[in-house]
């Protein structure tokens, strides 16, 4: 009795690569099926999943311009805004008292203050950064000089030896004489290789200080920029104070995003209501807030998203990002609806988890059907062209590697391992590893790979 329940267990379990070609007879009662290697015009799509994402110019996070106390939403998650239009009222009268103001603003003089003295430090620390390194150049130039010097002597000193010795053996000096010379020489050899050395090791140096003061240079630039933070924080919280007491008074209209909610408040509740207040046109596609609910300057409340234009970002393997181009046409659909648009960006980079490089389009969508966060399907048209196919079903697959069993006689079958391009319907396109022609098994290739009980 034959049973096949257990073949597909097997094909899994196999952990090793298969070799490039191997025999195989068909077993007597497998339902092999052949089909030829043949050449037509070829033409297909890449089938991906994607994600909506709103562009980063569409995408604005709505913050709390003030500390304060939230009065009611006047909007809701989905609603459409318009620019400028108040979403959320405020009310500063449990924000910041002037007391509170005075407070922060003698921390933040004190925060000038430190400041200039960090950009006075660093400023210092750069001058002798640079006096050190005149310094260190100039000793180059002087030790260049003694080396020059050193080995000026040098040469007299080995002249002086050749002609002593010369005198030697023509008897008109003594061997004293000459050893004078060839003590002469030595010291001379050991000054020029001293200096020789003082002069690398000053070298050596100029590059540190060189260092040294590009960074005494960045230190100097944050300090300059921590004063002019720190100097802007200070103005306007004095600002803040002298033209509003947060309490019964107007607050400042050119304030960050501020506005009254009446050019003539009746009293200090209302004259101290402001609004934060959409900025740019688009959907409310989150608000965190609630009545009563105390929110310090800054604190993150909601976002605002335009989404006539939005980006579809997408995951392809390595083997289909090999067939795409930017400016390929490309299909969106979602719910039923088609949005056409072209790939406009493909990443450099692959995931190393899931060995995905990442595929970005941006898509026109002017009735905002495309939604942030949602999955949607994206068909990339592939470029067509003559190419060999086989039937789909006679592409097998152990593990990374894709295969096919090739007649090699009649009966017998050889694994070959090919390269496999688009789909075109019921076919499959074979870059490399079969000639047109050849005859595949396009059913029972598995049965064939396991072989009989």
């Amino acid at each position: 009795m034959k049973s096949w329940w257990w073949l597909p267990i097997l094909l899994a379990g196999c952990s090793s690569v298969p070799p490039a070609e191997s025999s195989s007879p068909a077993p007597e009662s497998a339902p092999v099926v052949l089909a030829p290697v043949t050449r037509r015009q070829v033409s297909g799509s890449l089938r991906l999943t994607g994600q909506v994402r709103a562009t980063e110019a569409g995408s604005v996070i709505l913050t709390a311009p003030l500390d304060g106390v939230a009065v009611s939403a006047l909007v809701k998650v989905g609603s459409s805004v318009a620019p400028d239009q108040p979403l959320v009222e405020m009310n500063s009268v449990y924000g910041l008292t002037s007391l509170q103001i005075l407070e922060r603003l003698e921390k933040e003089q004190d925060d000038v203050v430190e400041a200039r003295g960090r950009l006075s430090e660093a400023l210092t620390r750069e001058t002798e950064a640079q006096t050190s390194l005149g310094q260190a150049r100039a000793k180059v130039a002087s030790l260049r000089a003694d080396l020059r010097q050193a080995e000026a002597e040098l040469q007299f000193a080995r002249s002086d030896v050749r002609r002593k010795q010369e005198l030697v053996e023509d008897g008109i000096t003594s061997r004293a004489e000459l050893e004078e010379a060839r003590t002469r020489l030595a010291k001379a050899e050991a000054v020029r290789q001293a200096a020789e050395q003082e002069l690398s090791i000053a070298r050596g140096q100029l590059p540190l200080f060189q260092r040294n003061i590009g960074q005494f240079r960045q230190a100097v630039r944050l300090a300059q920029e921590s004063v002019e933070l720190s100097e802007s924080n200070y103005q306007r919280n004095r600002a803040v104070l002298s033209q509003s007491q947060l309490v019964g008074t107007d607050l400042p209209a050119d304030l960050t995003s501020l506005s009254l909610a009446g050019s003539k408040p009746a009293g200090a509740a209302q004259a101290s209501t402001f609004f934060v207040r959409a900025p740019i046109a688009g959907v409310v596609t989150r608000l965190s807030v609630t009545r009563g609910q105390r929110l310090q300057s800054g604190a993150e409340i909601g976002q605002v998203q335009e989404l006539s234009r939005v980006y579809v970002d997408a995951n392809a393997f390595e083997a289909d990002v090999a067939a795409l181009r930017p400016g390929m046409p490309l299909q969106v659909i979602s719910n039923g609806k088609t949005y056409r648009g072209r790939l406009d960006y493909i990443g450099r980079q692959v995931d190393p988890q899931t060995r995905a490089i990442a595929v970005r389009s941006l898509i026109h969508n002017p009735e905002g059907g495309l939604r942030p966060d949602t999955f949607v399907e994206v068909n990339i048209a592939l470029p067509g062209g003559p190419g060999l196919t086989v039937p789909k079903q006679a592409l097998l697959s152990l593990g990374n590697q894709k295969f096919v069993l090739v007649e090699a006689s009649p009966g017998h079958y050889v694994r070959r391992t090919v390269r496999a391009g688009i789909e075109s319907g019921a076919e499959v396109q074979i870059i490399e590893g079969l000639k047109e022609g050849e005859k595949v098994v396009s059913q029972g290739g598995l049965l064939l790979e396991a072989g009989e009980e």
